[in-house]
C-alpha cells in the first residue's frame, strides 16, 4: 500500500509540473514536418493506404514541407486537437463544428464524392423498411418499432434519419427501440431485411451502392419519407448535410493555409490521390453553421480528466495533504473490511452481467449495480432506491401467475435452502420486461435459519421470450393466411370434439372442408401471386365474419377446414357457401371472383369422434361437391353400424381415461438377467402395465391401448407410468440400496411430444431419482416411422442421464443403417427371432449378427421371450448380455419386487 501511495504523489507532482506550454520539436532537415490528422472508421493501415498519396501530393506542390498523415479514432481525434499536435485535421462535420467552436478549427475545402455519375459535396440520410411490411406507411407507423442505425453519433447512418422521426412527432427515447448494429453500414440494410429491425437508417449513397453490388434489388427495401433535393442522385429521406471538411488548426501559419487549400482545390480529378481516396475532388468550404445546433442536441463533448487537470493544475497542491491523509486512513480501515467484504463481493460479481441488487435480511435495497439502475421507474435515481424494500422499487409480478411477487416468501424459502429462482414480470416502465430473477443467500449457506444478507440478479429475458413465443406462432400457423396449420386446426378440433373429462361429453359441432372452385385457373389465367393474394384476402374475410375463437385452418393451397360450434347455428354453411360467392377481389382493372366445394360433416355431442378420421369424411364430401359441379355444399351421411361403432369406441375410450384418472392401472416387472461375461450394475427390472377390472382381477391393457393409439392418447399413459414408476420406486429406496434400473416403454405417438423430455427431467427432480435409474424403451417400428423425431428424442434423453434401449429389434425393417444412426445403448432382440432360434440356424445368424453390429457399437444386447434352457443356452453360447422371458422370471407387482430387496440388505 505505502509503494502505491508513493507512486500515486509521484505521477501527482509530475502532472502539476506538466502545465508549461508544449514546444514544437524543431525538424532535423531542411524541409518542415507537417502532421494531418485523419478520421478513420476502419483500420488505421487501410486510412494510411488511403491518405499517403494526399500527402505527398502536398509535399510536392508545396515546397520546404513534408506532410505526415496520422489516422486517428474519434476520440484521438478530439485528444490531438485539444493538445494542439496536428496542422490540419480531416474529420466528420458534426466533429468539426464541435471542435472548431472550442479550438478555433478553420475549414479550407469540402471534399467531393462520386455517386451515381454526380459527383456531390453534400450527403443524406434514406429510412427503409422491407418492401413487405405494408403496415409502416410514414414515419409516425414506427411508435414501438425496432430502428436500426451504426452508433448514436453516426451522422449518416442515424441522426439525420433520428432527426426526420422526431420531426414526425414521436420521441427517439421513448418511442421507438434503437438497434446499433456498428460498422460497415451495410449491417443496417442486413439487420431490416432479416427482420431483426422494422426500419433501418443509413447514407443514402449506401443504400445506393449495395442495390448496384447487387446484394438487393430496388424492389427488397421501401423508402421512407421520400423527399427530393435537385441534383442529388439518390432516394433521400432527410435534407442534405455537407461532406467532411479538411481543416487548418491554430498551429499552422495563415500562409500554409493558403498553400494548402489552393492545392487541393486545383487537384485533377484523375489523380492519384483522388483515385486513392476515393474522391471526385475537392471544393470550397461549404456552410457548416447549421450543423452547431445538430451537434449540440445529439453529440456530448468527452470530458478528459488530464485536461480538467492542466486546467486546474492548481487543485492538485491543495488537495494534497488531504488526499493523503484519506489514503493512509482508507488504508487501515479496508485491512478491517477486508475479510467482510471479500465473500459479499464474490456473491455479487458472479451476476453483474445482469441487473444485481443486493438486500439486507428484511428485503431493503443496499446497493443496486448499474444495470439495475437502468431498470428503476423512470425518475428514481439509485440513491433513492437504496434502503427501500425491493418491491417498493421494482414493480415485480410473476410470469405465470396472477399474483404479485413476494418478497416475504422468497426471504422464507431463503431461510432453507441456498437459493431460489422466479420467472418474473418488471410491471412498470414501456414495454414490460420478462425478467430470470435469482435470489442466493450472502452469508453462511450452511448455517441455514435467518437470513442477513442477500444478492438478487435480474436477467432480462424478453427477447429471448419474444423469440419463442414468435417461433411457436410460425409453428402453429400459415405464413401466408395466419390460419392454422393442418395439424394444429386438428389439435384444436380435436380438443374441441373430445370429452373434457370422463363424465361429460364433448362439443358438438359442425366441420366444413372448404376447396376453391378452378383456382388452379387463376394461378394459369393470372399469376401465383394474384393466386396468394386471393388466398390471403379470402382467409382475413373468413376469420372476420366466422364467429369468435372459431377455428379456421388452411388445409392445402386453395383448401380451408372450418369447425363450428353447435352453439354458433345451423345455418353457418349456407353463409359460408354465399360469402365465398360473394366475395371479390379487386386488381389489375378487374373483379376476381370464386366459388367454393364444401364438405360438411355434422360432429355429435356425444363424443367418440378422431379428429383426423372426421376431416378425411369433410374432404370426401366436398370430392363428391366438386363432381357435382362445385359451388354448392354436400354432407356427409354416416351409416347405423359406423354411428355403433363409434358410440363403442367412444364407451371404450372413456373407460381407458377412468382407468387412467381412477389409477386402475397397475405396475408390474420383469427381471432382466446378466447372462456368460456381462456385468450388471444392480438389479434390472422391466416395467408393466395390467389393468384392474371393477372386480379387482388383473388383465391384459392390450385392447385399451390400440384404442389409445388409435385416439392419440398413448402420450397420457407413458406420462402416467413414468410418472407413477418414478414415484413407486422414491417410496421404496432406503439408504444404501444396491443400484437398481427400471426400463420403461414409450410408444410412437410420445416420440412426437416435444414435452415429454421437460415431464421427465421436472419428474426425476421431483422425487429426486438418479437419472441413471432410468432407460426407456421405443420399439424399432416406432424408431424407423419416427426417424428424426427418434434421434431427437434419444439424444435428449441421454442429456439428461437416462439410458435409451432400441426394443423388438429384427421383427420390423432390421435396417443396420438405421441402429447404426439411432445409436442406441441396449438393443433388445425381438423374441420371435429368440424363439426360433432351437430350430431354425437363419434366426441364429441374424441374432447373431445383430450381436455383433451391437458389440461394435459399444451397445449391449437383451434377448427377449425366453422360455426354455436351449434358448438360454443359444443366446450364451452366441454372447448376448442380458436375458428376460418367463424361464427367469414372471412379472409380478412392482411394488412387491422393490419391497423384496430390503431383506437382502438387511442380512
Amino acid at each position: 500500500m505505502q509503494h502505491t501511495v508513493q507512486r500515486l504523489l509521484i505521477g501527482i507532482i509530475v502532472l502539476a509540473a506538466w502545465q508549461s506550454p508544449i514546444h514544437a520539436q524543431a525538424w532535423a532537415s531542411d524541409d518542415r514536418l507537417i502532421s494531418i490528422g485523419v478520421l478513420t472508421i476502419t483500420s488505421k493501415e487501410e486510412a494510411q493506404a488511403r491518405w499517403n498519396p494526399t500527402a505527398d501530393y502536398l509535399s510536392d506542390r508545396i515546397k520546404g514541407t513534408r506532410f505526415e498523415i496520422r489516422p486517428l479514432y474519434l476520440q484521438e481525434v478530439a485528444r490531438a486537437v485539444r493538445q494542439n499536435e496536428l496542422h490540419f485535421v480531416h474529420l466528420q462535420p458534426l466533429q468539426f463544428v464541435q471542435l472548431r467552436a472550442d479550438y478555433g478549427l478553420e475549414a479550407l475545402a469540402t471534399r467531393v464524392v462520386n455517386g451515381a455519375g454526380s459527383p456531390s459535396n453534400r450527403f443524406g440520410s434514406v429510412i427503409v423498411r422491407l418492401a413487405g411490411r405494408d403496415e409502416i406507411n410514414d414515419l409516425a407507423d414506427l411508435q414501438g418499432a425496432i430502428v436500426a442505425g451504426v452508433a448514436p453519433n453516426a451522422l449518416g447512418a442515424w441522426i439525420l434519419g433520428a432527426e426526420e422521426i422526431e420531426r414526425a412527432g414521436l420521441s427517439i427515447e421513448n418511442d421507438i427501440l434503437p438497434l446499433y448494429v456498428g460498422l460497415p453500414m451495410s449491417n443496417v440494410l442486413g439487420a431490416v431485411a432479416a427482420g431483426r429491425a422494422d426500419a433501418g437508417i443509413v447514407r443514402a449513397d449506401v443504400l445506393t451502392r449495395e442495390i448496384e453490388a447487387g446484394r438487393y434489388t430496388a424492389e427488397t427495401f421501401s423508402v421512407l419519407n421520400r423527399v427530393s433535393e435537385p441534383g442529388y442522385p439518390h432516394a433521400l429521406s432527410s435534407r442534405l448535410v455537407p461532406q467532411w471538411p479538411l481543416a487548418a488548426t491554430t498551429r499552422t501559419a495563415p500562409a500554409l493555409r493558403q498553400q494548402v487549400r489552393s492545392a487541393l482545390l486545383s487537384m485533377p480529378t484523375d489523380s492519384a490521390p483522388l483515385l486513392a481516396a476515393n474522391l471526385s475532388g475537392w471544393s470550397e468550404p461549404v456552410d457548416y453553421g447549421d450543423l452547431e445546433a445538430l451537434a449540440d442536441r445529439w453529440l456530448t463533448p468527452p470530458v478528459d480528466m488530464v485536461d480538467w487537470f492542466r486546467a486546474h493544475w492548481w487543485v492538485v497542491p491543495v488537495g494534497l495533504s488531504a488526499l493523503l491523509s484519506l489514503l493512509l486512513w482508507q488504508q487501515w480501515r479496508a485491512r478491517r473490511l477486508l475479510a467482510q467484504r471479500e465473500r459479499e463481493h464474490r456473491a455479487a460479481l458472479t451476476a453483474m452481467h445482469d441487473a444485481v441488487v443486493t438486500l439486507d435480511g428484511e428485503g431493503r435495497i443496499q446497493f443496486p449495480n448499474p444495470s439495475a439502475e437502468r431498470l428503476l421507474p423512470e425518475g428514481m435515481q439509485s440513491v433513492e432506491a437504496v434502503g427501500q424494500r425491493l418491491t417498493d422499487v421494482f414493480a415485480l409480478m410473476l410470469r405465470h401467475d396472477t399474483h404479485d411477487f413476494s418478497l416475504a416468501g422468497m426471504i422464507e424459502q431463503l431461510a432453507t435452502r441456498s437459493w431460489v429462482e422466479y420467472a418474473v414480470i418488471l410491471a412498470h416502465g414501456h414495454p414490460r420486461r420478462v425478467l430470470n430473477l435469482t435470489a442466493a443467500r450472502m452469508d453462511d449457506v450452511a448455517d441455514l435459519g435467518e437470513v442477513r444478507r442477500l444478492v438478487v440478479s435480474m436477467m432480462d429475458i424478453t427477447e429471448l421470450d419474444e423469440t419463442s413465443r414468435q417461433l411457436a406462432y410460425r409453428a402453429t400457423h400459415d405464413e401466408l393466411t395466419g390460419l392454422l396449420t393442418r395439424r394444429h386446426f386438428l389439435d384444436q378440433v380435436e380438443s374441441r370434439m373430445q370429452p373434457t373429462d370422463a363424465e361429460r361429453s364433448g362439443e358438438g359441432g359442425t366441420l366444413l372442408w372448404v376447396d376453391l372452385d378452378h383456382f388452379r385457373l387463376v394461378n394459369e389465367g393470372g399469376s401465383h401471386r394474384m393466386g396468394d393474394e386471393l388466398v390471403r384476402r379470402l382467409a382475413g374475410y373468413l376469420r372476420v365474419m366466422l364467429p369468435p375463437n372459431t377455428p379456421v385452418g388452411r388445409l392445402g393451397g386453395d383448401e380451408f377446414g372450418i369447425y363450428l360450434a353447435a352453439s354458433a347455428g345451423d345455418d353457418w354453411p349456407e353463409r359460408v357457401l354465399h360469402a365465398i360467392r360473394d366475395f371479390r377481389l379487386d386488381g389489375d382493372d378487374r373483379a376476381l371472383r370464386t366459388s367454393a366445394s364444401i364438405g360438411v360433416r355434422e360432429v355429435a355431442a356425444d363424443g367418440g369422434y378422431n379428429a383426423a378420421t372426421v376431416l378425411e369424411e369433410a374432404e370426401s364430401a366436398c370430392v363428391t361437391a366438386q363432381k357435382l359441379g362445385g359451388n354448392r355444399l354436400v354432407g356427409f351421411e354416416e351409416s347405423a353400424g359406423e354411428r355403433s361403432l363409434r358410440q363403442t369406441d367412444f364407451a371404450e375410450l372413456n373407460r381407458l381415461k377412468q382407468a387412467v384418472e381412477q389409477d386402475r392401472f397397475v405396475l408390474h416387472a420383469q427381471e432382466i438377467h446378466a447372462i456368460g461375461a456381462a456385468e450388471t450394475d444392480g438389479v434390472r427390472l422391466e416395467v408393466l402395465i395390467r389393468l384392474a377390472g371393477e372386480n379387482g382381477q388383473l388383465g391384459s391393457p392390450a385392447p385399451l391401448i390400440e384404442l389409445a393409439e388409435r385416439f392419440n392418447y398413448m402420450p397420457q399413459i407413458d406420462r402416467w407410468v413414468v410418472r407413477r414408476t418414478l414415484q413407486t420406486l422414491r417410496d421404496h429406496l432406503i439408504a444404501g440400496s444396491p443400484p437398481m434400473r427400471l426400463t420403461i416403454n414409450l410408444s410412437g405417438q410420445s416420440m412426437e411430444d416435444g414435452e415429454l423430455v421437460g415431464f421427465v427431467r421436472d419428474t426425476l427432480q421431483h422425487y429426486e431419482i438418479d437419472p441413471t435409474c432410468l432407460c426407456f424403451e421405443i420399439t424399432e417400428t416406432a424408431a424407423i416411422a419416427n426417424f428424426d423425431q427418434a434421434v431427437e428424442l434419444i439424444a435428449s434423453l441421454r442429456d439428461l442421464g437416462c439410458l435409451v434401449a432400441l426394443d423388438d429389434f429384427g421383427g420390423g425393417l432390421i435396417s443396420f443403417e438405421f441402429l447404426r444412426r439411432l445409436k442406441p445403448d441396449i438393443v433388445k432382440i425381438d423374441g420371435k427371432l429368440v424363439c426360433d432360434l432351437e430350430h431354425d440356424r437363419v434366426a441364429a445368424v441374424i441374432v447373431e449378427s445383430i450381436h455383433d453390429v451391437a458389440r461394435v457399437m459399444g451397445a449391449q444386447t437383451v434377448g427377449e421371450w425366453v422360455e426354455t434352457p436351449a434358448t438360454l443356452a443359444q443366446l450364451e453360447r452366441i454372447g448376448v448380455d442380458f436375458v428376460q422371458g418367463y424361464l427367469l422370471h414372471r412379472p409380478e407387482s412392482l411394488v412387491e419386487r422393490l419391497a423384496a430387496e430390503r431383506p437382502v440388505l438387511a442380512g
